[in-house]
């Protein structure tokens, strides 16, 4: 999450949906939106030692997941948000994933990271919330080394018009067009797009170095 999100994601309001998107009431949620996990981390393509980064991880649903799938890997996982971090932090040690996992707290359109120090970049359900996806896709593709892979996933709109400009903030729907065009013009190749109920799930590669 970043910036107006930060404020969104703080305090008891913070508290509260750090456990709920960790909790098996997540389940409510995922019957109203689908549940693109799965395809989530079929897309990422892991074989097991890669160095991942999660932008924007809140609570660390996908981190964790995504750490149980690498055992000689590990994940950054990147939020604005100190309360979904603490939540984080807190599941990590109880699911025994705490070597696997660096957490940091920054904002995902200014990510203090190197570049070309990641094999996989994800961001899942923050585009639709923030000013200006482009940006933090650009920082996605900076930080990964080239071959790597990005996967994303967006609030979708139900057909592939263009999402209304000016509506930033909280479920600001994107459209399929929408998320191939922040990919492509971020430099990432074999760019794909599909849906998974409510979701739109984008995939790309970042261009192996001439």
């Amino acid at each position: 999450m970043t910036h107006a999100a930060e404020h969104e994601f703080s305090g008891l309001k913070g508290q509260f949906f750090a456990w709920f998107l960790t909790s098996p009431l997540r389940r409510l949620l995922e019957l109203k939106m689908g549940k693109p996990e799965a395809r989530i981390l079929e897309l990422l393509q892991l074989d097991g030692g890669e160095r991942v980064l999660d932008s924007g991880s809140g609570s660390g649903y996908h981190s964790l997941l995504i750490a149980k799938a690498l055992p000689k890997g590990s994940v950054v996982a990147v939020d604005i948000s100190a309360e979904m971090l603490d939540r984080l932090r807190r599941n990590a040690a109880e699911q025994g994933l705490t070597e696997r996992l660096e957490v940091l707290k920054a904002d995902s359109l200014q990510l203090p990271l190197e570049d070309a120090s990641f094999d996989r970049a994800i961001s899942a359900a923050v585009w639709h919330h923030i000013a200006d996806p482009q940006q933090a896709c650009n920082e996605l593709v900076r930080t990964l080394r080239p071959g790597g892979r990005v996967v994303v996933s967006a609030l979708g709109i139900d057909t592939d018009k263009k999402a209304v400009p000016g509506l930033d903030g909280h479920d600001r729907p994107m459209s399929a067009a929408d998320v191939k065009r922040i990919m492509q013009q971020a430099g990432l190749t074999n760019v794909q797009v599909e849906s998974v109920g409510h979701w739109l799930l984008g995939s790309g590669d970042k261009p192996l170095l001439s």
